[in-house]
């Protein structure tokens, strides 16, 4: 049993750190940033806004997979003592 939880473990772990590679960490700075008059449109203020909103939650998600990672690998090591 303990065997299984650190193998999961590390895939959860592993898992985490490649989603936090490729969408970053989730801080609160937006990417819409300020755009000139003529190229603002709503439309395209709403597509980087559910950009920037899925990159948050999967960088959440991936934050949120190397912690419970690390408490799985961390249960195996109290659990053979």
């Amino acid at each position: 049993m303990s065997r299984a939880l650190n193998v999961f473990g590390l895939f959860f772990s592993l898992g985490g750190v490649l989603l936090l590679f490729l969408f970053g960490m989730p801080i609160r700075v937006e990417t819409g940033g300020g755009t000139p008059v003529a190229w603002s449109t709503s439309a395209i203020h709403l597509q980087v806004k559910k950009f920037d909103d899925i990159y948050n939650a999967l960088g959440w998600i991936g934050l949120l997979a190397i912690i419970f990672g690390t408490l799985l690998q961390a249960v195996t090591v109290l659990e053979r003592k």
